[in-house]
């Protein structure tokens, strides 16, 4: 089972990826929005990843896997076994 805590890596990523556009003086603005109420972009969001996720012809375009997560992976798998 992935945890949250094992994505941190992607977090800093994007997170270094905002802080550069604002330097390059992008104005950004993060705001939660409830799921599947319609609003356009969110839709489209989904329609997409969901296209991404099905689609086999689309390349994996992030394949980077902590070895924590790994390790905590095969601890979960080896102690149900």
């Amino acid at each position: 089972m992935w945890k949250w805590k094992s994505h941190k890596h992607l977090t800093e990523k994007i997170r270094r990826g905002v802080a550069e556009l604002e330097r390059q003086n992008w104005k950004m603005e993060f705001n939660w929005i409830k799921a599947h109420a319609g609003h356009q972009g969110n839709e489209m969001a989904d329609e997409l990843a969901k296209e991404a996720a099905t689609n086999i012809e689309i390349k994996e375009c992030y394949v980077r896997i902590p070895k924590s997560a790994l390790k905590s992976e095969l601890n979960e798998i080896s102690e149900t076994k």
